[in-house]
């Protein structure tokens, strides 16, 4: 091969990856506005990373990468990493591409809201019933969006639809899963079951160290399977030990305006004397609820009746009726906290919200 040949195909590979390269550039690198009320930016692409600003809606940002569904920005001279599915163009193009597929998803629950985007910020536009199902377009973090039977689509929260790909990506329970008991079951009825604290907060610090969040956790997940066995539609605010902030518990409650929210606690208080379970309402409509399962806690407990009371909680106050707060006990009392952490009491106080709300609804 001559020089010249040789000088000839260095040139055209030079100028073939500059071409290329730019062009991947372009297609990288985008400008887009923020759909959610508030964005955190992480320093790396993970829920894990630390949160070095929050970005209010409308914000316009400078993508220049995406990678695994969470996009490099560029804001006030740093750089950091937001969810890239709540980033849309002015034409409603979405940062996150869509996939190809012809999935159907069915919806698990009944009047589930339909929204223009995925999150619980975005507008409702309809709703959805236990059973119905629709074609698959494409996939945006924890939200599916999907077509409409009139051919609009819509987005629908993805732990309260199964698909032939995928199981819900929540705690929403499948129908096949139930265990309907005829007489005094909770079939149809959507139970919505908060475990308080979690993550890098761990709630009340009782006797020997033990964390409130643990103890709220372990209780959720034994009430949630309580409940599907007598019928009812569960979604948990968690499923793990991780933060979760009170607005985001009750934006997953007002979902399903008509669902029952409990949120489970545990009670500390310097005087190590205090003791007794209670249960808090809000809304004057939900005494009827709360004194339901607050009758039947005390009546399979030997914790002292701490009495049904009004709550001022954020998780009560802002959310539906039929909303609920339980404290099961004093983790900074002796006699408390050694029944608190017996398997006959747990069992017992998932058995009596069971019971209570069966008594309520019939």
């Amino acid at each position: 091969m001559t020089k010249g040949n040789t000088l000839s195909i260095f040139l055209f590979g030079i100028i073939f990856l500059l071409y290329f390269s730019s062009y991947e550039e372009a297609y990288a690198s985008d400008t887009y506005k923020i759909g959610a009320s508030s964005l955190n930016v992480r320093t790396e692409p993970s829920i894990y990373a630390d949160v070095i600003a929050s970005l209010p809606r409308g914000t316009t940002v400078h993508v220049s990468e995406i990678k695994y569904d969470w996009a490099k920005i560029e804001f006030s001279g740093q750089t950091g990493w937001i969810a890239a599915y709540y980033l849309y163009q002015e034409s409603g193009q979405a940062a996150v591409q869509p996939i190809s597929t012809s999935t159907e998803v069915t919806v698990n629950a009944n009047g589930v809201r339909l929204r223009s985007g995925p999150s619980t910020e975005f507008t409702i536009i309809g709703y959805a019933t236990y059973g119905e199902t629709f074609q698959l377009i494409e996939t945006a973090g924890q939200w599916q969006h999907i077509r409409m039977k009139n051919g609009k689509s819509a987005w629908i929260a993805g732990w309260l639809v199964s698909n032939s790909a995928s199981s819900t990506l929540l705690s929403a329970s499948p129908h096949s899963t139930k265990s309907v008991n005829n007489s005094g079951s909770l079939a149809g009825q959507t139970i919505i079951i908060d475990a308080g604290h979690g993550g890098y907060d761990p709630g009340a610090i009782g006797i020997g160290g033990i964390l409130e969040k643990t103890l709220t956790l372990s209780m959720a997940h034994l009430l949630t399977e309580k409940l599907r066995n007598a019928g009812a539609d569960v979604i948990m605010t968690r499923t793990r030990d991780r933060h979760l902030h009170v607005s985001e518990r009750v934006n997953l409650s007002q979902s399903f305006p008509n669902s029952v929210f409990i949120s489970i606690h545990y009670n500390a208080h310097e005087n190590k004397g205090a003791n007794g379970v209670k249960t808090y309402y809000y809304h004057p409509a939900d005494r009827d609820l709360t004194t339901s399962i607050h009758q039947q806690l005390v009546a399979q407990s030997t914790l002292k009746n701490g009495g049904v009371q009004f709550g001022d909680f954020y998780v009560l106050r802002n959310n539906h009726n039929q909303s609920i707060l339980l404290e099961l006990g004093f983790i900074t009392n002796q006699h408390d906290i050694q029944i608190i952490q017996t398997q006959n009491f747990q069992q017992s106080v998932a058995e009596s919200i069971v019971q209570g709300l069966i008594n309520y609804f019939h």
